[in-house]
């Protein structure tokens, strides 16, 4: 699939730039971040005070307009990260999605490393930019053991997210509706949903990693409130089902949302517990049978944002825990400049013994530039 986009994406290039129905678009962030942890004093031997995290992403595309309003946008992205504290959610250390979709009267074709059709459609609680609440980024400065992968260990003791991403960008087909009475509906199939960035561990036996999502996305205007709302569903075979749900609340500048998970097995796939090698941590794959929710209030004024966020993760038959409190600030000098500031706590609780859990707190400042 990704040599057939590729090669689509250099045929467009290819094409003359004077072609008056072609549009070529890249723009990109680069940012970096300085944040101090402390933590309580069982914990301050093993984990680091300072860190230091910096990445950066350019997005480009090309876009080709047909006479009958319809338009086909082929896309590639690309994304660095160094000195993270956890490097598995965005890539690793470095990463790219390559993609292509047609857009008309009849909706919306998606085909490449993106996101299955519940997570695109997905709303919860307010996000303050890199500070999103589900995936959070403050694992780079306070770990969670719960999520690790370096090198061959690999565990998700827990949801890591209330948006369904367990296939995350794994090469896939998506199909949404045109937009009727203010809402949308969204399928998506993925060959294997296995993905660098996704939760399904590369160590486990599940045979047929296909997997089915499908989202609902309504957003409504009462006047006196915006109100936006999903619902999803993911079938991912031998492995897990989830379902998710979100609702967001927004008025003059404020917005109030929140969102829920869960994931559930059946009789038909593998035992939750399954280890593949002697170095595997037991319930290295817990996420799938657990828990999510997030609920955050946010507000916006000309170029300050700033949000307060909770997002609380449980694995069922564990004792696997993960809480996250952050207070969230972004300060846009100019379009190509912004300023974060945001304090944060973590709790994570691992099922054996107080070395695999952590609690701590962070103070972080960062840069942003965007072009």
């Amino acid at each position: 699939m990704k040599k057939v986009l590729l090669s689509a994406l250099l045929l467009a290039v290819a094409t003359p730039a004077i072609a008056g129905d072609f549009t070529y678009d890249y723009s990109g962030t680069a940012a970096g971040f300085y944040g101090y942890s402390d933590y309580t004093d069982k914990y301050r031997p093993l984990y680091k005070h300072n860190h230091t995290p910096v990445f950066a992403e350019v997005s480009t595309s090309i876009t080709y307009g047909f006479d009958n309003g319809a338009d086909l946008r082929l896309g590639l992205d690309g994304q660095i990260s160094d000195g993270k504290e956890v490097e598995d959610y965005n890539h690793g250390e470095w990463g790219e999605n390559l993609y292509a979709s047609y857009n008309s009267t009849y909706g919306e074709l998606s085909l490449g490393q993106i996101y299955n059709a519940a997570y695109q459609l997905a709303v919860g609680a307010p996000s303050v930019g890199a500070f999103r609440v589900n995936n959070s980024m403050i694992t780079d400065f306070i770990a969670n053991p719960n999520w690790q992968r370096h090198s061959r260990v690999a565990s998700y003791r827990t949801l890591n997210s209330t948006y369904l991403n367990t296939d995350a960008d794994a090469p896939k087909i998506s199909y949404t509706t045109p937009e009727f009475y203010n809402s949308k509906i969204a399928f998506s199939y993925t060959p294997d949903s296995y993905s660098q960035a996704g939760l399904i561990n590369k160590h486990s036996r599940y045979d047929n990693r296909s997997s089915y999502a499908a989202g609902f996305y309504n957003n409504t205007d009462f006047d006196y409130v915006e109100v936006e709302s999903s619902l999803g569903y993911a079938y991912n075979h031998k492995n897990n089902q989830e379902i998710s749900a979100g609702l967001s609340f927004y008025r003059k500048g404020w917005t109030l949302g929140g969102s829920y998970r869960q994931s559930f097995t059946s009789s038909h796939d593998y035992a939750l517990n399954l280890r593949t090698h002697d170095d595997m941590p037991f319930y290295f794959d817990g996420y799938r049978r657990g828990k999510a929710f997030n609920v955050g209030l946010g507000y916006e004024i000309g170029p300050f944002k700033t949000a307060i966020s909770y997002f609380a993760a449980y694995a069922d038959k564990t004792d696997n825990r993960d809480r996250i409190v952050s207070w969230a600030n972004r300060f846009a000098c100019n379009k190509y400049l912004a300023l974060y500031l945001t304090l944060a706590h973590a709790k994570y609780k691992g099922d054996h013994n107080w070395q695999s859990g952590n609690e701590g707190y962070a103070a972080i400042s960062g840069i942003e530039l965007n072009f």
